[in-house]
């Protein structure tokens, strides 16, 4: 399959555009809330989200994790905020994690999944932080996740999978990149390679074991085409196990996708 089949023109992209910023207007008027808040990475994702609903009134967030988050993710957030004149602080979040990482009775349980486990804490703190700002501001909680992001699970449950509106949800992260050089997102955003920063080192394709290109195309076919996993590794000319794996992530994660549902007692 040619990857065109994902690429969207700048007709499209500017009918998006547009389609977004009218979604936005009409869950703030539906809401009676007076505009967004969105926590911002410095990364592609947040960058192209941000620059998106600066058509309402705008909030920001910059949460970095010091002596994880690179000083330049945070630059980066900031300068994108101050060309778009959007109002920003700079939260960092190590007191918090901090704290629960003291009080917590860690000798009662493994350390085997210990890094992975902080990463999830730093983002339900950050989802806290959003939503206070949008309590106390009267604002609705923009996400950044796109597509892909999405549908594999690739996101903390009741963290930054937490929000009230999904701007670039329908985007897979290959569409996001295009709608990034369409907005004019700068070079040094779009360069970096893709990382939830949740530990040192972390890189999203290598912990998902394939390129966002590959994994785009993959789940095209599954989830957009209903093709079976024996087509789609043909047609791609992919290994089959890597097939099994992504499929098999959409499906252990299908949780993460829809609301809790009361156990039905009659």
């Amino acid at each position: 399959m040619k990857m065109n089949e994902l690429n969207l023109t700048e007709e499209q992209m500017k009918k998006l555009r547009k389609k977004i910023e009218k979604s936005i207007m009409d869950i703030l008027k539906r809401s009676k809330t007076k505009g967004v808040v969105v926590g911002i990475s410095g990364g592609i994702d947040s960058s192209v989200v941000l620059k998106l609903v600066n058509v309402v009134d705008t909030y920001a967030l910059i949460m970095p994790e010091m002596g994880l988050t690179k000083n330049s993710d945070v630059e980066d957030a900031k300068n994108l905020a101050d060309d778009l004149g959007v109002k920003y602080n700079i939260i960092e979040i190590n007191p918090v994690i901090d704290s629960i990482e003291k009080i917590f009775p860690w000798h009662n349980f493994s350390d085997e999944n210990r890094g992975m486990v902080i990463g999830n804490v730093m983002a339900r703190t950050r989802m806290i932080l959003l939503y206070l700002v949008a309590n106390i501001d009267r604002r609705i909680v923009l996400g950044t996740g796109n597509k892909t992001e999405i549908l594999l699970g690739y996101t903390t449950k009741y963290g930054d999978a937490a929000c009230d509106i999904l701007p670039i949800g329908d985007l897979y992260k290959t569409q996001v990149r295009q709608f990034a050089e369409f907005l004019g997102i700068s070079k040094r955003i779009m360069k970096k390679r893709p990382s939830a920063g949740l530990w040192k080192g972390q890189t999203d394709e290598d912990e998902l074991g394939a390129s966002y290109e590959d994994i785009d195309r993959i789940l095209h076919l599954l989830i957009d085409k209903d093709y079976t996993i024996e087509k789609t590794a043909d047609e791609l000319s992919l290994p089959v196990e890597l097939i099994e794996n992504i499929n098999s992530r959409v499906e252990r994660n299908k949780h993460k996708r829809v609301m809790p549902k009361a156990v039905k007692l009659s």
